[in-house]
């Protein structure tokens, strides 16, 4: 008999932290324009093996902060470490979580991480409280479509890779949702994952508080389905995807967004989810098995610039060079190079038989599903991106020759920089996947 529990807390930081999705560059939160929420679920097979899934609408936190995050949870529910994922919605409009990771020799503000530190502990209660609210379910998986998204890479005239709508380029419509529904009383857990960059409200609001799209969605689903409902957002392979609402396609480019788009947004991948749910899916009788393993990915340092670059970065007047230019100047020039290998975290869940799903650490760009499905030879298999780490966008192989933002100026941002991922990438992860297929099976 598979059992289910489920909990969720308001996750809103305090006006005044740094914004996420800024870079390292501090820009307040002046305004609360919706509230952000931290949720978790607990599922548990008939013979009593566990996972722990929680979402948090935030940016993404770096890896030693989860790692010990994840620990915890673990000592304090009993749930496995790798059987723990903690997906973070990748909001651009929450607080400036992940400060760890970013290339700035700035100090973490106080207040931040006593917002983090307040908001991990009431995450390990409401972890707790999921497992203390265990009661018999049944599963059901229901796979759909959603248009939301626009591939973000688009070659200009002399093909050279921007950021602009490309109808052309490879975006993700799969929307998969669990329905877990309690047997007694009328609770139920709808659990929606899909892949695309909630990026609308700092448009029109550079410096308001808001889980964007994903929050309108979450409160939709609530209001229009039957019974008490609890519906958590688990962000798929978004790295390269922005929402399709602010696309002119005519112009090439992404419009400036006004606050009825990602409620439009949120609106219409509601409406997908609830036509989805409509449909029979499939039972599932669950048979939890989890893994996890780091793919070491090659950095490419053949084209670094050099001391003088960041010198001079550190020298101007913009703040988000001035933060990259200090870091890089003080660690390049204290003759401690950038990283060799990014240890890339992912996962492997099996839910039931013929039903995994994948997760991986940091900003995953949505040419990896299409591999994943072919070397795990699962063409039912979803993906997360986000996990444990929010930080560092991580292309394939067939993307490194193109360049663009998300292959090598986004690194800079890190500390995991500044160089781009190297070819053999793709060979690192398929690798890894296939080792943690045999451990699972």
């Amino acid at each position: 008999m598979a059992k289910a529990g489920w909990s969720q807390i308001d996750s809103t930081p305090p006006l005044g932290l740094p914004m996420g999705g800024r870079g390292p560059r501090f820009s307040p939160g002046t305004e609360i324009l919706d509230p952000l929420v931290a949720q978790a679920v607990v599922l548990e097979d008939g013979s009593g093996e566990r996972t722990l899934w929680l979402s948090i609408d935030m940016i993404g936190m770096a890896w030693p902060q989860t790692s010990g995050f994840r620990q915890e949870l673990s000592a304090m529910t009993g749930i496995a470490f790798e059987a723990i994922v903690i997906n973070f919605s990748h909001t651009h409009s929450g607080p400036m979580s992940g400060f760890e990771g970013y290339a700035t020799t700035k100090a973490k503000p106080a207040d931040l991480t006593a917002y983090e530190d307040d908001l991990i502990q009431r995450c390990v209660k409401m972890s707790i409280d999921a497992v203390q609210r265990l009661q018999d379910v049944s599963v059901r998986v229901c796979h759909g479509s959603s248009a939301i998204g626009i591939n973000r890479r688009r070659p200009d005239a002399e093909g050279v890779m921007g950021m602009g709508p490309n109808p052309e380029g490879l975006c993700n419509p799969d929307l998969w949702i669990l329905d877990v529904q309690a047997h007694s009383g009328d609770g139920r857990c709808v659990l929606f994952s899909h892949g695309c960059h909630p990026v609308m409200v700092y448009g029109f609001s550079w410096q308001g508080i808001s889980a964007d799209w994903p929050g309108v969605c979450r409160g939709h689903l609530a209001q229009h389905l039957d019974g008490d409902v609890h519906a958590q957002f688990i962000q798929g392979l978004a790295g390269n995807v922005r929402p399709r609402q602010l696309a002119d396609l005519a112009a090439g480019t992404f419009r400036v967004s006004e606050p009825d788009d990602y409620r439009a947004t949120g609106r219409q991948i509601a409406e997908d989810a609830m036509a989805t749910l409509d449909d029979e899916g499939e039972v599932l009788d669950l048979d939890l098995a989890s893994v996890s393993d780091f793919a070491m990915a090659p950095k490419d340092h053949s084209r670094l610039p050099d001391l003088s670059h960041w010198e001079s970065l550190a020298r101007g007047e913009n703040e988000l060079e001035q933060n990259l230019g200090e870091y890089w100047r003080d660690r390049l020039g204290a003759g401690i190079p950038p990283v060799k290998f990014l240890p890339w975290n992912v996962g492997l869940i099996r839910l039931a038989q013929g039903h995994q799903i994948a997760w991986l650490a940091n900003e995953v760009l949505a040419e990896w599903l299409p591999l994943l499905r072919e070397w795990l030879q699962d063409p039912k298999l979803i993906a997360w991106g986000y996990c444990q780490d929010g930080r560092n966008y991580m292309p394939t192989d067939e993307l490194i020759s193109e360049g663009g933002y998300e292959v090598d100026r986004a690194n800079t941002y890190s500390k995991n920089g500044p160089g781009p991922v190297a070819m053999g990438i793709n060979e690192a992860v398929q690798r890894t996947y296939l080792a943690m297929a045999k451990r699972l099976d």
